[in-house]
């Protein structure tokens, strides 16, 4: 059985957590990058600039783009603990939302050949975010308790396809310039005056789900719709990220308190480059 020491956790940026809370994890990360008004950033860089900060300047931006990881990044980094007999479990940021995920594939690929065994797992995520945050504690519960990586990469995939991820944005304007959905799906909002909820399916692909006339509608969908969620596929963990709307957040975080059984819900913002994703006023929800 493999022990805490020798499974290494390894995930990405759009984790939404900051460099000093990886450290606190011990979970080693890559950054994403990404590109307002043709200007190229790393996820961490201008460290001085808050994430409020961000999103207003982000508001006000004539065009914005996301960056993935590439191969060879990956490949240094899991040949960092791969050269050591570290094995390696990586999940990051959803495949449906960038090549990133399919460039860890190919890198995992390459070190396992390299050393002639399976050193280095990784997992689709099927999220972003603190989607990705809930399977890494998964992860590291599973690893307390001397689970292999073969066995940490089965229960990892079998929760990130049960798990229940929604996004509600102020317009989906920013998913439809970063590819993310259709120009149709994008209009909605624009052309019909709702507030649409993004669901990701079991397989990972986005897909515009409720459509509610006004924000109000919105989360009182959104919270039903969670409280079924959890009762009906037994969710034991709710976290909630957004681009500064506390008010929303409280509010759903106090619902799923008050009619769940989820004693503790977790609450943080959403990363740069996420937020180049889904625009500057959305908030997200992820149950696993």
């Amino acid at each position: 059985m493999a022990t805490l020491n020798k499974i290494k956790l390894i995930s990405d940026s759009t984790t939404s957590l900051t460099p000093e809370e990886f450290k606190e994890r011990d979970i080693d990360y890559l950054e994403t990058s990404y590109m307002l008004d043709n200007v190229l950033y790393s996820a961490f860089d201008n460290q001085s600039e808050t994430l409020e900060e961000f999103y207003a300047r982000l508001d006000n931006v004539k065009s914005c783009s996301t960056g993935c990881v590439n191969i060879q990044t990956f490949e240094e980094c899991f040949d960092k603990y791969a050269s050591k007999g570290i094995q390696v479990f990586y999940t990051g940021l959803s495949s449906s939302l960038s090549s990133t995920f399919s460039n860890s594939e190919i890198a995992a690929k390459n070190i396992n050949e390299k050393y002639g065994k399976k050193l280095v797992a990784v997992v689709d995520s099927r999220s972003a975010s603190y989607g990705t945050l809930v399977l890494l504690d998964f992860a590291q519960k599973l690893i307390s308790e001397g689970k292999s990586l073969e066995e940490l990469e089965s229960e990892i995939d079998k929760i990130a396809k049960n798990m229940s991820v929604a996004f509600v944005a102020r317009d989906l304007s920013f998913m439809y310039k970063s590819g993310r959905i259709s120009m149709l799906e994008a209009g909605l909002g624009k052309i019909l005056k709702i507030v649409p909820i993004v669901y990701v399916s079991e397989s990972g692909k986005l897909k515009v789900g409720d459509k509610c006339i006004g924000r109000k509608l919105t989360f009182k969908t959104l919270k039903n719709r969670f409280v079924n969620f959890i009762q009906t596929k037994g969710h034991t963990k709710c976290y909630i990220t957004s681009c500064g709307l506390t008010e929303d957040v409280e509010e759903l975080k106090n619902y799923i308190l008050e009619n769940t059984s989820i004693k503790d819900v977790k609450t943080g913002l959403i990363d740069k480059t996420l937020a180049c994703c889904c625009g500057p006023k959305t908030i997200a929800i992820f149950c696993g």
